[in-house]
């Protein structure tokens, strides 16, 4: 479907005169058949697949985050060129990237979400099921509810709005991103009416969640207001959806939770829920117009009323503010706050299912065969050439599967489990016979609190793992990992995640690397 939005209308206005003034070379490349994929990972595949016949380009450069890259100039023209588009789908990609290639692909150009179509290919999709057995809350943001006209949902968003805070001090809710940059989305310093920076949002796909960390800067009760609404990309509303109205979220910081939950109790005249460990998302269901506080323990969902729940910052969050200097909002560095870590580094939006198909070699055999549908009904003269180079492939794929189920068969059971800083690796465990046994949320210049470390000390000296995973280059190696390692005698090592590099320049080299690393790094020495 081709849309069109002001600003990426705006950015083709930028960009068309150096199109129309490309020299004659320039001009030759954008020639014959392209290709264009939203990760390296996709792109390794359609390169395999369309071979000499067409030109592929990943839109997100090998070691960006997907989760967090936002198009540019030069996408915005690879996309004005293409004939079929692959991206991954079920919300690995940051929405702007995929509005930018719904609204500038040409008229009866494909465009394919490959984890989205590969279970009719023998493909299979995981939920993504979220860690409960924590020490304090993990407190995220969530919505529900779809629209009527669903092919509006693609491109539609909800902005979450924090329109009231009051406490003893200040209250700020923000996202930490992959390399350490911060993300406001609520400051109760800057929530006077006469402040310029009052209306601070994050916005969210529909049906999506996402991680946030607080900050309490005195112990206390604090009361924060949220809003949301949903609307396209023109700012129009959505039929079916309704505005969530302000509504207040009770914390108790650092102070004895039943003291406001009997508060509450008395002002209801109805029972209250006190929350203080396990994931929590505040969501907006946009059906009902209301704003509710959604748990998720061992499976069973359970949604409360914010007037009568309370959730509790227990003292043991107090911890230093960290070094950096875009942590400088909640004070100098060696100030103490009330520190709710988000779950994982980086702004990870994302749905019930996990998108990370590509860990499980028989996805990816699913993705190849659906690719060389795509492109044999989009290119019918190339068919041949498609089948004949996805046969190929098939069969390098089917060879690297069974090499890993021999690596990963012959690991002992302590070698089978993972802890890791990203919680992707459900698709390898589920494949290969591995265990997730936890992982580790390593945000920037925060330290590892005691019940965190004595909890990877439980599960280290249970189970006997011998090893922590960190994704490949990613600057989350932080003292939160050198100090757990250090402290329960186990190493450190890297993973491939969500890109390759010169180091693993195609999918199979970079599965059978991360293999080898699991094999070696968990070897007793």
């Amino acid at each position: 479907m081709n849309r069109s939005y002001p600003v990426v209308a705006s950015i083709l206005a930028l960009i068309l005169p150096l199109v129309a003034g490309c020299s004659a070379g320039d001009a030759g490349q954008q020639k014959g058949f392209h290709i264009i994929t939203s990760t390296p990972i996709m792109a390794d595949l359609a390169r395999a697949v369309a071979g000499d016949r067409a030109q592929v380009t990943s839109l997100i450069p090998a070691g960006a985050d997907p989760h967090t890259y936002e198009p540019s100039l030069r996408n915005v023209r690879d996309i004005a060129y293409a004939d079929v588009a692959f991206t991954n789908g079920l919300l690995l990609e940051q929405q702007k990237l995929v509005r930018t290639i719904d609204a500038n692909l040409p008229a009866g150009a494909t465009s394919v979400a490959i984890a989205e179509k590969i279970e009719s290919y023998g493909g299979t999709l995981l939920p993504l099921v979220e860690d409960a057995s924590l020490d304090s809350i993990w407190l995220g943001l969530r919505t529900s509810g779809s629209p009527k006209d669903l092919d509006l949902a693609r491109d539609a968003s909800v902005a979450f709005r924090a329109s009231r805070a009051q406490g003893p001090g200040q209250l700020a809710a923000f996202i930490t991103g992959t390399f350490g940059s911060v993300e406001m989305v609520a400051d109760s310093t800057h929530m006077e009416a006469s402040d310029e920076n009052r209306q601070l949002e994050t916005t969210l796909p529909l049906q999506a969640h996402t991680h946030l960390s607080w900050s309490y800067a005195e112990p206390g009760i604090y009361e924060l207001d949220l809003e949301a609404s949903a609307h396209t990309a023109q700012g129009e509303s959505l039929t079916g959806l309704k505005e969530v109205p302000a509504t207040t979220i009770h914390f108790a910081v650092g102070v004895d939770p039943q003291e406001l939950a009997q508060q509450l109790q008395e002002q209801t005249g109805s029972p209250v829920t006190v929350l203080n460990n396990g994931h929590a998302d505040l969501n907006a269901d946009l059906a009902t117009g209301t704003l509710t506080i959604r748990t998720d323990s061992d499976g069973q969902i359970e949604n409360h009323d914010p007037a009568t729940t309370v959730i509790a910052v227990p003292s043991r969050t107090l911890q230093e503010v960290p070094a950096g200097s875009q942590y400088r909002f909640l004070g100098k560095p060696g100030t103490k706050v009330y520190l709710l870590a988000q779950a994982v580094l980086g702004k990870h939006v994302h749905g019930e299912i996990d998108p990370h198909i590509w860990h499980s070699v028989p996805n990816a055999m699913a993705a190849v065969e659906l690719m060389r549908d795509t492109l044999s009904t989009a290119d019918p003269s190339g068919a041949s050439t498609y089948r004949a180079n996805a046969h190929a492939l098939l069969e390098e794929l089917s060879s690297t599967h069974q090499e890993l189920t021999a690596i990963y068969g012959g690991l002992n059971s302590s070698q089978t489990n993972l802890v890791t800083t990203h919680d992707g690796y459900r698709y390898l465990a589920s494949t290969y016979g591995l265990t997730v046994a936890g992982y580790v949320s390593a945000g920037p210049g925060v330290e590892p609190s005691i019940q965190q470390r004595e909890r990877l000390r439980r599960t280290i000296t249970d189970l006997g793992v011998p090893a922590l995973y960190t994704e490949h280059k990613n600057l989350t190696r932080t003292p939160v990992l050198q100090q757990v390692s250090e402290e329960l005698g186990v190493k450190v090592c890297e993973l491939y995640s969500d890109t390759i590099d010169s180091a693993a320049p195609t999918y199979s080299h970079m599965m059978l690397k991360n293999a080898h690393t699991i094999a070696q790094c968990s070897a007793r020495s």
